[in-house]
């Protein structure tokens, strides 16, 4: 190690939380989900590492359960890997201050050994070979595999068939309906082959009543995310299949986008999202108060809790021809394509991915849905009480459920169309095809963005 990679600013826990408390900044924990790593092993016990390896870890910081999260892990690893020193550096902030930390540190050649990523951003550091391909080491170590995660997370970090990191934390998308207001109106509870139809029907059965007073069938399909899983069932995507070309605009999506802005503007069975915001309120805000009859979620349950009334989750309709498909994202784990120590970067990544270190996330920081299939389904067995009766449905839909068609610079591409959506579905009553061409040139320049080249 040369005099300046010795100076590298490696910041203890102790050093990151004096700093930002002289002021120089910590910024609550963001981004949908958290890293994590390889499959159930014994804690690692693949090719010995070379004796007195550090290795340079990147990952968030920015709160005591992001410290809380590794500092446990940390010593237990170097203790079960004699010779090797994990060194982190906490990163306030998510996708993409992670990101940018990521970059600086490459560009200055101080790249982290492995580090925190997540789903949004793993196609646009693939295009620069960032991550490494980590195919050679899971076909040699057989304790590795995709059949001990759940599946739609595992292809979450899986890129044209390589394998450049491992979810930790993940979500799938279902529906949360109200079981007391289907009741109340003499509606079938939503089984696994009810449909748009039936969805309609039971949207237009539950809204009800004027002004603040007003109950709606359904809420929150105006989010991209939601409205994109509907396009996927009927063959329609955001991108093409070679991620090069916006395809928003052309059909089946279009007719897609039509039908819920008709919830909104010709049927009324669907909460405006300015009606919300305007009162200071969230979707699960409102749902707990019985203002919504169902809206699609991602597996993280903790803002209907406080309902008090009988609710649970579905999977989301599809009519008979529809591709079975929902919408998963994740987060985890990958090692940098250059590091020089490789085997010792590999020991840290499969450590991260045992049970015992799964089940430390759940115990001490409460992962919410763990990608390690035996910890998600003892999570579910465990958290039973305050989970909904059909917990498992949620576990069930990664076994159909898909990534979203990641691109280049997907965080920009997320914000480039939910105002056109906007614009759609809000009181603009905006035309889909032109709102969407609109953005066309733009959302394709992001699709084809090359972070940090």
């Amino acid at each position: 190690m040369n005099q300046h990679e010795s100076k590298r600013i490696l910041l203890s826990r102790r050093a990151f939380l004096r700093n930002t408390a002289l002021g120089i900044g910590a910024v609550a924990l963001a981004g949908c989900a958290v890293p994590i790593a390889p499959q159930a092993g014994s804690g690692g016990s693949a090719a010995p590492a070379p004796a007195a390896t550090t290795l340079s870890f990147l990952t968030q910081g920015g709160n005591q359960m992001a410290f809380d999260r590794y500092e446990p892990l940390i010593p237990q690893f170097q203790e079960a890997n004699g010779g090797i020193t994990v060194e982190p550096i906490w990163e306030p902030g998510g996708a993409i201050e992670v990101q940018t930390k990521l970059l600086t540190l490459i560009a200055a050649g101080d790249a982290p050994d492995v580090y925190w990523a997540h789903s949004y951003t793993n196609a646009g550091q693939a295009k620069r070979n960032i991550q490494m391909d980590l195919t050679p080491y899971i076909d040699s170590d057989p304790s590795v595999g995709e059949d001990a995660w759940l599946l739609a997370a595992w292809l979450d970090f899986q890129i044209d068939g390589k394998q450049i990191g491992f979810p930790r934390e993940t979500t799938s998308t279902v529906m949360i309906y109200n079981k007391d207001l289907f009741e109340q109106h003499g509606l079938p509870i939503p089984v696994d082959n009810w449909t748009w139809a039936d969805f309609e029907n039971a949207a237009a059965t539950i809204t009800e009543g004027e002004g603040a007073d007003k109950i709606f069938g359904t809420a929150d399909w105006h989010l991209n995310r939601n409205t994109w899983i509907k396009m996927w069932q009927k063959g329609g995507d955001v991108v093409s299949g070679d991620g090069t070309q916006f395809t928003m605009n052309q059909e089946p999506s279009l007719e897609q986008i039509r039908e819920i802005a008709a919830w909104h503007h010709d049927l009324g069975v669907h909460l405006s999202a300015s009606t919300a915001e305007a009162g200071g309120f969230t979707t699960a805000d409102l749902f707990t108060t019985g203002k919504i009859g169902m809206f699609p979620q991602f597996s993280v349950f903790s803002g209907v809790l406080a309902s008090e009334f009988e609710w649970d989750i579905a999977h989301l309709p599809k009519d008979p021809d529809d591709i079975a498909t929902t919408r998963v994202a994740s987060a985890g784990h990958s090692m940098y394509s250059g590091t020089s120590k490789g085997d010792a970067a590999w020991q840290w990544l499969r450590y991260l991915g045992n049970e015992e270190a799964f089940r430390h996330w759940v115990d001490a920081t409460g992962l919410a849905v763990p990608s390690l299939k035996v910890v998600a389904e003892s999570f579910l067995e465990s958290s039973a009480a305050s989970l909904p009766p059909t917990s498992h449905i949620m576990l069930d839909a990664f076994q159909y459920g898909r990534p979203e068609p990641v691109a280049g610079d997907w965080i920009g591409v997320h914000r480039e169309i939910q105002p056109a959506l906007n614009s759609i579905y809000g009181i603009e009553k905006a035309d889909p095809q032109a709102a969407l061409d609109a953005i066309a040139s733009r959302v394709e320049e992001l699709i084809n963005f090359v972070p940090g080249g």
